[in-house]
């Protein structure tokens, strides 16, 4: 049977969600390859990568050291032998006609990568879904996309030749990888359907506020010396600013004001806020805080006093489950 789409599967200590991720794999309508990478798991990971590997032969699985999530997707992509790729975590699903529908598109429209939506999905049963598709140029990729893996299908080809390479040790891997990879994208295709079920789960690897927040510092200084070295800095830079903003004003943010030891939120708090505003001193007048909507209000109003302060309030509104 002719495999022409490989999904990797990176996991650590999954044996939680694991067997459910492979049993969406297992269902989707696309014959594909699934190659499973353990990153050292010391739990009952390896018992159901070994009885699946002995029911399903499209699936195939590596034991490594543990180095991190971005060390196994490099080892995982390095060993994919079909003509196109994919991701999927171990705590999410898969929905079964997604690959083939989407797949199906690239080739008729010989596009590098594809893009569909998403569905996050809470502990306490509710969704919210997460529109990925539909963009029209590199600005609006910078400015809108989401720095989601699983989502997207890749031409292998296309993407060894971008010579990009996940950031081994360090976090949000996605964002550094993806954020790269826009320069390259030329011909895309978009399916506007839910491919993946993303879990949200306190104690994930996004919803981890530890220390390894400051990655995302080293994560985005890389990408902006990218554009520099390439000399498309300056065609993009209103995006990288904004992008800037999102993740130091927004995503990081929202992370670090979590972090119960107050010492290391202050310090991370800072770090942050210091980063941001080293980069982009007058960042509040990016082009893209003018468009109408709540967060770009936000960031444009958002003071350093009241970025300090809003880091006292916001616990209490996760506490009471008025933030998610």
């Amino acid at each position: 049977m002719n495999r022409e789409l490989t999904v990797i599967v990176p996991v650590y200590n999954g044996e939680r969600d694991l067997q459910k991720c492979l049993d969406s794999l297992f269902a989707v309508t696309l014959p594909v390859r699934i190659m499973v990478v353990d990153d050292g798991s010391t739990d009952g990971t390896i018992a159901i990568l070994k009885k699946a590997n002995e029911e399903h032969a499209e699936l195939s699985w590596f034991s490594k050291a543990n180095e991190g999530i971005a060390s196994a997707r490099n080892y995982a992509v390095d060993r994919v032998e079909t003509e196109y790729f994919t991701f999927l975590d171990a705590d999410d699903t898969v929905e079964p006609e997604v690959y083939e529908k989407l797949l199906k598109k690239m080739k008729e429209e010989g596009s590098d990568i594809g893009f569909s939506d998403f569905l996050w999905v809470y502990e306490d049963g509710s969704t919210r879904p997460a529109s990925d598709t539909g963009y029209t140029n590199k600005h609006e990729l910078l400015e809108k996309m989401f720095a989601t893996l699983w989502n997207k299908i890749y031409r292998t080809e296309w993407f060894r030749k971008t010579e990009i390479r996940f950031p081994d040790g360090l976090k949000y891997e996605d964002a550094s990888l993806l954020y790269r990879l826009v320069l390259y994208m030329d011909h895309i295709s978009y399916l506007p359907e839910v491919s993946v079920n993303y879990l949200q789960r306190s104690g994930s690897i996004t919803h981890t506020f530890d220390i390894h927040i400051n990655d995302m510092i080293r994560v985005f200084e890389g990408i902006k010396e990218y554009y520099q070295e390439k000399g498309q800095y300056e065609e993009y830079r209103d995006e990288i600013e904004y992008l800037f903003i999102r993740f130091f004003l927004g995503n990081s943010y929202l992370r670090a004001v979590r972090i119960e030891d107050k010492k290391l939120k202050e310090e991370t708090l800072h770090r942050g806020y210091d980063f941001l505003t080293t980069h982009y001193p007058d960042y509040r007048k990016n082009p893209y805080l003018k468009k109408p909507g709540k967060k770009n209000l936000y960031f444009r109003h958002l003071s350093r006093p009241l970025y300090f302060l809003n880091a006292q309030i916001f616990p209490l509104l996760y506490k009471i489950g008025v933030m998610k």
